[in-house]
């Protein structure tokens, strides 16, 4: 019995597995997402999909197993994005990111939700995630700090909706006919655009930087593509722009504080205590990530 399923990955908030005998993808979410919560995240996947979106399908039954949620998706054939890979790590698929995701932020403001149970950010509680609960000291600081550099941004149809929220090529998989598909929604929320901007820049130039190099000339290169690419679908808001920094130093905390509480502090790998160092360093002196700290000059 045990054969049909093929464990994918254990990460840090579901498991997922593959089912042979159905040729679909089955997620279980932890405790702490609610069937309706998940629900929601599907109806809004099935909407995008509906609108154009490339992504894993779902089903939007759900199952429940003693406080766990079980959902399922289409498999989707093909592999990771491979950022050695030039036939994955190359301008044409820049562009196909920012205009996937473009299309679906045009998408999120015509899209209602009845009775959200989705994460909403609000001024009045702009930590929705609870990520402060985490923190002391220093890191608390500079959390509050960037957190106050948002309130004076007006919410609007323009600027703010339900994202994604997780939106970088570790979530993509790249057909055979060189199709960019979106998957794992789970963290869908109703935030700022710019979030999904910034993750996806975070992580693009994270990993080019890591295996590549020449990673100041990869920043224009990339945000160049990636803008076009979504200015083809929707409008891209000033605001939006200027609020790109401040998510990606909010990056910086939710990672440093996210690796300090999985990882064994204990038996850290060298590439694991660098990367909480180098972290640490960047979120303290207050470094602009990458160096950059207008994003307009890559329209």
């Amino acid at each position: 019995m045990k054969e049909r399923y093929e464990r994918l990955s254990g990460g840090f908030h579901n498991e997922v597995f593959y089912d042979k005998n159905d040729n679909r993808i089955i997620r279980i979410s932890a405790n702490c997402k609610s069937a309706e919560e998940v629900h929601q995240e599907l109806q809004w996947m099935d909407f995008l999909h509906r609108n154009g979106i490339p992504l894993s399908k779902p089903a939007q039954e759900i199952e429940l197993d003693g406080g766990l949620v079980k959902a399922h998706f289409e498999f989707v054939r093909g592999n990771p994005v491979d950022v050695t890979n030039p036939a994955h790590w190359n301008e044409r698929n820049f562009e196909q990111f920012g205009r996937i995701l473009g299309r679906m932020h045009a998408l999120s403001k015509e899209y209602r939700i009845e009775n959200n149970r989705r994460p909403v950010w609000t001024k009045e509680n702009p930590d929705v995630f609870g990520i402060k609960n985490d923190l002391a000291g220093w890191l608390e600081k500079e959390y509050d700090r960037l957190m106050e550099d948002l309130q004076p941004y007006k919410l609007s149809l323009d600027t703010f909706g339900l994202i994604h929220n997780d939106f970088h090529q570790g979530n993509f998989i790249v057909r055979e006919n060189g199709e960019i598909v979106v998957i794992d929604f789970d963290e869908c929320a109703c935030n700022w655009f710019a979030q999904d901007l910034a993750v996806l820049f975070y992580h693009a130039y994270w990993q080019q930087d890591s295996f590549i190099g020449e990673a100041e000339a990869f920043s224009r290169r990339f945000m160049h593509h990636v803008f076009s690419g979504y200015q083809s679908e929707t409008e891209l808001h000033p605001d939006t722009i200027a609020q790109i920094p401040i998510f990606l130093k909010l990056r910086e905390i939710f990672l440093y504080q996210l690796f300090r509480r999985k990882w064994d502090k204990a038996h850290l790998e060298d590439w694991q205590e660098y990367t909480l160092e180098d972290l640490k360093r960047k979120i303290k002196n207050r470094e602009p990530y990458a160096g950059v700290e207008d994003f307009s000059a890559y329209l």
